[in-house]
């Protein structure tokens, strides 16, 4: 009896390793209502866990539950953490030099282009990804600047603010306008600003609604030339490679060029959106004429 007792725990046991083994963890850094969850990886999850019906399924561990911050994501997806990951490449310039080149300003005109750009550099990209099997890549909004207290519309009137920046492309960005750069993850900024932490937040437009930053800013210079955010997901090649074939030919259906551009067109309408939502809320929408453009574009560390 004891035997029959025995064999039926380790039985039960490893029924439910079976069960979680169809477990696909996607793991993110941001909050779940993020446009980055609602337009991209959680449309991804259910387009997926409908194709394959029950056989495999992507479960979305949003706010860090894996692991907190942007700059292990790639380690814990690389290392089986987590299955899946959204990987800023900006936090890790390093690793990342293909898709970071993406990112310097005035190279795109806004995300959708930069992303038609990366598909057509894909080898090198999926060379680059090299600890993982890369899903999808797009650029988000070119960024804006955000300011609590002082409008900018000059380099002079930068200078001396401190900025927050993803990334050492971004900080030599800033640096050489005048600003000093302070590099932190997106979900620190609205306390970073409404504390006086930083001045300012260089970032894209969809950050106004994504942290709620019109509370804590009073204006936003949103042409000044800005850069691109690159973005990966990623895989785990192991869970990757044991993915049954019908399991993989759905998750590259629901991924790949189509999702990354999809993802780059919803962000540039999130981007307009958060735009008039924090023009509504009293934020002071700057403008820059050509000229002042041009001051901000001749001192460029990246021409």
């Amino acid at each position: 009896m004891k035997f029959l007792a025995m064999s039926a725990l380790v039985g039960a046991t490893l029924l439910g390793a079976a069960a979680q083994a169809g477990e696909l963890k996607l793991a993110h850094f941001m909050p779940p209502t993020h446009p980055m969850d609602k337009h991209v990886m959680g449309p991804m999850a259910e387009a997926y866990n409908a194709a394959t019906g029950g056989s495999s399924e992507i479960k979305i561990y949003p706010a860090g539950e894996l692991g907190p911050g942007p700059k292990a994501q790639y380690k814990r997806v690389a290392t089986g953490v987590a299955e899946l990951g959204f990987v800023l490449p900006d936090f890790t310039p390093d690793l990342f030099p293909v898709l970071t080149s993406y990112e310097m300003p005035g190279r795109f005109a806004d995300g959708i282009d930069a992303t038609k750009a990366m598909w057509e550099g894909t080898e090198a990209i999926e060379a680059e990804v090299d600890r993982a099997v890369p899903l999808a890549y797009w650029a988000n909004n070119a960024t804006i600047l955000i300011t609590r207290d002082k409008p900018v519309r000059s380099p002079e009137e930068l200078a001396g603010l401190k900025i927050r920046v993803a990334g050492d492309n971004m900080a030599q960005v800033i640096t050489a306008w005048g600003g000093v750069p302070v590099n932190m993850s997106p979900t620190e900024a609205y306390q970073a600003l409404s504390t006086g932490v930083v001045d300012g937040i260089y970032i894209g437009p969809s950050a106004f609604s994504s942290y709620k930053l019109y509370e804590v800013a009073k204006y936003a210079t949103v042409n000044i030339p800005g850069s691109v955010y690159s973005f990966l997901i990623a895989m785990n090649k192991d869970s990757y490679g044991a993915l049954s074939d019908a399991e993989r030919e759905a998750l590259h259906a629901v991924s790949g060029e189509k999702l990354s551009l999809q993802a780059a067109e919803a962000f540039a309408a999130v981007g307009q959106k958060a735009l008039d939502t924090a023009a509504e809320n009293g934020v002071e929408m700057i403008t820059l004429t050509d000229a002042e453009i041009g001051v901000f574009s001749d001192l460029s560390p990246f021409k």
